[in-house]
């Protein structure tokens, strides 16, 4: 009987603890906060500072009448320093979990962006994939082979001397490939090397060859000749010389 009494004392302690608190704070959520729900209503592009503004919601993904937009909740980046980072504004909608530092209201901050309502891209088990968009990605696939994809134009801006380095070919598809700068070329420790072409060549400007020139097929030349030294010929037809 004792313990029957004491279980039912324990459970009227309780209550009275709950009513007791309820009674000084009714609204416990609201003086100490944990990590709910929310959702992007506006972003703003990081010009230094790097924030959001969300809308929490209930469990279900509805908003939640009681509670107000919190503006400029600050977002995540990847790595620290002077402006340093990773970052992508979020679009309107986003799902993400609103958290506040030791639970005070004062101090909002986002601590994670869902992919939920807006679909994580595909990506296979051991893939490394950053997406814009669909069509607009950097992949590591699983050959580890690194992947840009781009509909528009891809440019690479670099302040002093770009080097590519590959232990194969180096392969240029393209409808026209157009270099803009003087070109040298080298073999691959740095001395003569050969250069074998299967196209036609034309030229618009001079012609300096240092060297021996072979031509395997006819000549044809349009202007003058001229000759510094001798000139052999096995045979001869035409005008006189």
């Amino acid at each position: 009987m004792a313990g029957g009494n004491g279980g039912a004392n324990s459970a009227n302690l309780l209550q009275l603890i709950r009513r007791a608190v309820e009674l000084c704070m009714p609204d416990l959520r609201h003086y100490y906060r944990v990590t709910r729900k929310a959702r992007v209503v506006a972003a703003y592009a990081s010009d230094g500072a790097y924030y959001a503004d969300v809308q929490p919601l209930r469990n279900d993904e509805t908003d939640d009448p009681a509670e107000p937009v919190v503006p400029r909740v600050e977002l995540p980046v990847l790595w620290g320093g002077p402006d340093r980072g990773v970052v992508c504004p979020p679009v309107v909608g986003t799902l993400c979990d609103l958290s506040y530092y030791d639970g005070d209201p004062n101090y909002p901050r986002i601590s994670n962006i869902r992919w939920q309502g807006h679909g994580a891209p595909l990506a296979a088990v051991g893939e490394f994939v950053i997406q814009l968009e669909r069509g607009v990605e950097i992949r590591i696939d699983t050959d580890k082979r690194i992947v840009s994809t781009t509909p528009a134009d891809w440019l690479v801006q670099v302040g002093g001397n770009a080097t590519v380095e590959a232990g194969g070919c180096i392969i240029q598809k393209a409808p026209e490939i157009i270099q803009r700068g003087n070109v040298t070329g080298e073999g691959h420790d740095g001395g003569k090397g050969t250069v074998s072409e299967h196209a036609d060549r034309t030229i618009t400007g001079s012609l300096t060859i240092n060297g021996p020139v072979a031509i395997k097929g006819g000549l044809t030349v349009e202007g003058d000749s001229t000759v510094s030294g001798n000139s052999h010929a096995g045979s001869r037809s035409g005008g006189t010389v």
